[in-house]
């Protein structure tokens, strides 16, 4: 079973509004990435609270994406996980399956997300384990270092990030 899971839990303070909810081609950022991981094949769950989604709260707040992926990940110890950001626009449904085609943790080169964990409850684990830890770093980057995660090349692979006004004005 794969999930997949937009993170859209977090405080968009750079963008002084909801991300998440910003209009997108007809639709919301939110919208858009839970369609392309539905077209893509998956269940797709959210984390945040927004009506109409499967939504999973954070568990631990205040931790950026590993609160959303550690919450989601102890929902469902028994799955694999496709993370996608909720403002990284441009994956496309054949990013996913190239992600999915590992057997191992992995994500494009050079960007945390998206990314594939084969094995949520080791995820967790791995998660907790960050928590855990006084210096508490709590960055993607660490979590696939203690995964072990490939950086997989794909030269289709072009994501937009949308963290601010700025970044928002460029795609409208």
């Amino acid at each position: 079973k794969v999930i997949g899971m937009v993170l859209a839990g977090g405080l968009s303070s750079r963008m002084g509004s909801d991300k998440a909810l910003l209009p997108y081609h007809g639709q919301t950022l939110l919208q858009h990435q839970a369609a392309l991981l539905a077209i893509a094949g998956l269940k797709v769950v959210v984390s945040g609270d927004y009506e109409g989604f499967d939504c999973i709260p954070d568990r631990v707040v205040r931790c950026g994406p590993l609160g959303g992926i550690y919450s989601v990940a102890l929902q469902y110890p028994d799955s694999a996980l496709v993370v996608a950001a909720v403002d990284m626009l441009q994956i496309t449904p054949a990013n996913v399956s190239r992600l999915r085609q590992n057997a191992v943790a992995c994500h494009f080169a050079g960007q945390p997300l998206p990314a594939f964990f084969p094995d949520a409850g080791e995820v967790a684990i791995a998660i907790a384990a960050i928590l855990a830890d006084p210096n508490r770093g709590f960055s993607l980057h660490r979590l696939h270092s203690l995964l072990s995660s490939e950086a997989i090349s794909d030269a289709e692979f072009e994501p937009m990030n949308v963290n601010t006004v700025a970044d928002w004005l460029a795609v409208e």
